[in-house]
């Protein structure tokens, strides 16, 4: 596989982007994927390469499928590394460990490293709202849509918003999912990953989750405007529950949480201009991207949405 090119955007060693680039292809003809990976906020053995490699390696391959890429564009791909909170199975020395290696990271500084990678990318490779689209597993979806509503709403944050969002197997609601894990064995855990990341207050959980949004503000599905969302979920997850898929398409869409189809490539609606569809892959919650196949299928669909609103709206 092509070795990344490496930027970084701050002194800790986890703040760093990763692109690779077709050869002698210009600006203008790259259609990026931007990749954020999960990991509960803080497991160190899940890397931006780690997490980019099983699909990135395949697509950049002499056999890789053809793919129906906006305006015949060539594919890029970009993975960002973000600092990381603490992980009791992984403990760190903070006298002998140097400070720029320190996970030690609370929310806020999740999002705002992606948002810095996004400025990164954004400045080496000139993003805008017809030539990305951001890709989030677990955690990572909770902050590809955090990192939609900073690009949409302005937040200080110099980058265009995404064509499209994509969740796979994503946190959206937090308080939801510790509760829905509270009667299991892994009940400790759970609630240690989410404090971790976030402390102890409701509110600091409710303000970062994003199907609680429309509680708290009524005009929060306007960042959804113009944009396709698609959120996946794994058929064999036992981590995090299909339910959390459900809660978010009200978020986003209104209405009732059920949905009558079956169909795992499905485009439920057009609310309010928001492209939104959804889709189930075989196998786990971490299969999802360690099976390259599995990521590409997701990255595929993305794009027929992508060209079927395209098409819809010439």
């Amino acid at each position: 596989m092509t070795k990344p090119t490496s930027y970084s955007f701050g002194p800790y060693d986890l703040q760093e982007v990763l692109v690779w680039v077709p050869p002698e292809k210009s600006q203008d003809s790259l259609f990026w994927i931007v990749l954020i990976h999960g990991g509960a906020w803080r497991d160190p053995s899940i890397t931006a390469q780690s997490f980019a490699e099983p699909a990135v390696s395949k697509l950049l391959s002499g056999a890789a499928p053809r793919l129906d890429i906006p305006q015949g564009k060539s594919l890029a791909f970009a993975s960002i590394s973000y600092r990381l909170s603490p992980h009791p199975d992984h403990p760190q020395d903070p006298v002998n460990t140097p400070s720029s290696s320190l996970r030690t990271a609370r929310h806020p500084d999740h999002i705002d490293d992606v948002c810095s990678g996004l400025e990164t990318l954004h400045r080496h490779h000139r993003l805008t709202v017809h030539n990305y689209i951001l890709i989030g597993h677990s955690c990572g979806a909770t902050l590809a849509f955090q990192a939609l509503k900073r690009c949409t709403e302005n937040a200080g944050l110099a980058v265009p918003p995404p064509s499209a969002v994509v969740g796979m197997a994503g946190i959206y609601h937090l308080q939801d999912l510790l509760d829905n894990h509270k009667q299991g064995p892994y009940a400790d855990v759970y609630a240690s990953f989410l404090k971790g990341a976030f402390g102890e207050d409701e509110v600091v959980w409710n303000e970062a989750s994003p199907a609680c949004w429309p509680d708290h503000h009524s005009d929060a599905r306007m960042i959804y405007a113009g944009r396709t969302v698609l959120l996946v979920v794994a058929d064999g997850d036992d981590l995090v529950e299909p339910q959390q898929r459900e809660t978010m398409r009200v978020s986003i869409l209104g209405g009732s949480k059920t949905s009558d189809s079956k169909d795992p490539l499905v485009q439920l609606d057009r609310k309010e201009d928001c492209n939104y569809s959804e889709m189930s892959v075989p196998g786990g919650h971490d299969e999802m991207w360690l099976n390259g196949e599995r990521m590409i299928s997701v990255i595929e669909r993305v794009l027929q949405v992508l060209r079927t609103s395209d098409d819809t709206h010439s």
